[in-house]
């Protein structure tokens, strides 16, 4: 955790303060101390977006990964495409701050193509044409692409691997999916495979294969089995975060492995091998 002191220097409300005065910050990890009464205002927590008067001290308390600095990284390039490596606290192509939009600050030519969790870590493809998107999008709509994460969990699976099978349902009110057994509803059928890497005794890392990527798929999926994201605040246990002292969820998008027709521009990506390492 960074502890961030500041003094405003007009009246406004507590966010819009924190949001000038701290530039080098994600927003929305201001947003989310103030939920979690991590805000203080001249040494008095607070919970609401209070406004401020000019000559008070704020003080909030944000994850390391807030800071903007380092938030992705370009881990391979050529005329097409760029393979970045995202840091949490980011969003991809979506929200204030996102990759996308920072890539063209840099003055590259960047077209979004698939997401990945704000707070999720890892791989994401990133076009640099329109047409090379267009080949993008259509591959991942055709189940050609692999996608591979990073799961920590706690326990060990009862199986040493595993094809998991469901249905997905999404609630946008709520930001949340739900995961069934059966067809039900709007909900959509999925597969998660994950086989586990090593198992400590009290925790386990999983390496997850999904090809559809609905939203929050594998951390739904995975609770729904009992499998629980350690730093999973949505579809974890708080117990089991607070035991390992984790603000986020450990998963991490490692790899991708393409399987595009041969005719296709984009074709070479098939023998492209580009790995993460395991660290959330």
């Amino acid at each position: 955790m960074k502890k961030i002191e500041i003094v405003a220097k007009k009246t406004d409300r507590v966010l819009k303060i924190l949001e000038k005065q701290c530039p080098d910050v994600v927003y929305s990890a201001f947003a989310s101390a103030l939920r979690k009464k991590d805000v203080l205002v001249d040494g008095a927590r607070i919970k609401e977006n209070m406004v401020v008067p000019q000559g008070a001290r704020v003080s909030v308390f944000v994850t390391d990964d807030a800071i903007k600095k380092d938030m992705f990284k370009i881990v391979y390039e050529d005329n097409n495409v760029m393979f970045i490596d995202k840091n949490k606290g980011i969003e991809t192509s979506d929200g204030e701050y996102n990759v996308v939009d920072e890539l063209i600050k840099q003055d590259k030519q960047a077209f979004a193509v698939h997401r990945l969790d704000r707070n999720t870590l890892g791989l994401v493809i990133v076009a640099k044409t329109v047409d090379a998107q267009k080949e993008l999008i259509k591959a991942f709509k055709c189940g050609n692409v692999d996608k591979f994460y990073y799961a920590e969990v706690v326990g060990v699976p009862e199986k040493q691997s595993a094809v998991l099978k469901g249905y997905l349902e999404k609630n946008a009110d709520e930001s949340m999916v739900k995961i069934y057994n059966n067809k039900t509803g709007n909900a959509v059928p999925i597969t998660t495979e994950y086989f586990v890497i090593k198992s400590s005794g009290n925790t386990s890392l999983l390496s997850v294969k999904i090809k559809e990527g609905k939203t929050h798929q594998i951390r739904a999926h995975l609770a729904y089995n009992k499998l629980y994201i350690i730093g999973d605040g949505k579809y974890g246990k708080n117990e089991i975060n607070s035991k390992y002292k984790a603000k986020t969820q450990h998963l991490k998008a490692y790899k991708m492995l393409f399987n595009l027709p041969n005719n296709s521009p984009l074709a070479y990506l098939n023998d492209l091998k580009i790995e993460l390492d395991n660290k959330f």
